[in-house]
């Protein structure tokens, strides 16, 4: 009984430690841990977050998506940052034309420059990746974006916004763990 009490053990460790591809990208070296949390779920139900309550929170769907945003509000801009967690309804093909969308739209829309990008898995399903960033009057920022394909026509973006140089690194490892504690309803 105690051997199998210990493999159990190890066995949710083990899989609670698992790093993802993107968080092997980056050099995410350990999950980051949230305090004193909250449980949100977006509108239309398709998924659930636990987001720290002092985070400043809010919802938004329409017929073909369904958001969360969250910062944390309680730090200067140049020390935080802005995470987007979004359903889509609609199929996501990854191939060369959607990268290519993905690069103009950081380009042209929001005067970005891409950084890097990938291809990998998040969440157990093909993802994409690409990290970009800006600089406006005295701020600099990154921008982070991952496409996940969820179903034939459903998927997932998760996004943030790291505004500020220092410390860079440990908010995109930030944002990944956020990401990954998502938890899907479908």
């Amino acid at each position: 009984m105690n051997k199998l009490l210990v493999t159990c053990a190890a066995i949710l460790l083990f899989s609670a430690c698992q790093t993802s591809d993107f968080e092997r990208e980056f050099e995410c070296s350990s999950p980051r841990n949230f305090t004193n949390t909250k449980t949100y779920k977006d509108v239309l139900k398709h998924f659930e977050i636990e987001i720290p309550k002092s985070w400043k929170t809010e919802l938004y769907y329409d017929e073909y998506q369904s958001k969360l945003y969250t910062a944390d509000t309680t730090k200067q801009l140049r020390e935080t940052y802005i995470l987007d967690f979004t359903w889509h309804q609609g199929e996501l093909m990854f191939d060369k034309d959607f990268e290519t969308t993905v690069t103009e739209n950081a380009i042209n829309k929001m005067k970005l420059i891409p950084v890097k990008s990938g291809y990998g898995e998040f969440l157990d399903k093909p993802s994409y990746y690409q990290i970009s960033t800006a600089k406006s009057d005295d701020l600099s920022w990154h921008y982070l974006e991952i496409y996940v394909r969820f179903n034939v026509d459903e998927y997932y973006t998760f996004t943030a916004k790291i505004y500020g140089s220092e410390f860079v690194s440990d908010r995109i490892c930030s944002s990944l763990s956020l990401f990954k504690s998502i938890e899907f309803l479908d």
